[in-house]
């Protein structure tokens, strides 16, 4: 498994983790990914956040992409070993969406090769 297959796999991990912690019943995972980037969408039915949630989880996974952090940080997605990973996932992604109601939640991060 190269490295931005073992990212995707961690992300991936991070956000049902986040979705589990929800109390989702239904998780629905959609990957894409070619040669010059990957899509990761994770949607749940949880209990979805409130506005201040949203807000600061928006913030963190809108950091600026940055390579070293990105390098030194990047193992330690989805690892029991962090309190914080979406922080850490702002660190590897280029973009992030990130939708929550009372329904649920969506989060559709990308990130470029």
């Amino acid at each position: 498994m190269d490295t931005n297959e073992r990212r995707i796999v961690c992300i991936t991990s991070e956000l049902i983790c986040n979705s589990l912690g929800a109390d989702a019943s239904d998780i629905s995972v959609s990957i894409k990914r070619d040669s010059e980037k990957f899509q990761i969408r994770v949607t749940d039915n949880g209990s979805g956040m409130d506005e201040k949630t949203l807000k600061e989880v928006k913030r963190i996974l809108h950091q600026p992409f940055n390579e070293m952090y990105d390098e030194y940080y990047g193992g330690l997605t989805g690892s029991s070993f962090t309190d914080s990973s979406l922080n850490i996932i702002g660190f590897q992604v280029h973009k992030a969406e990130v939708e929550s109601d009372s329904n649920g939640t969506t989060i559709t991060i990308m990130r470029k090769l």
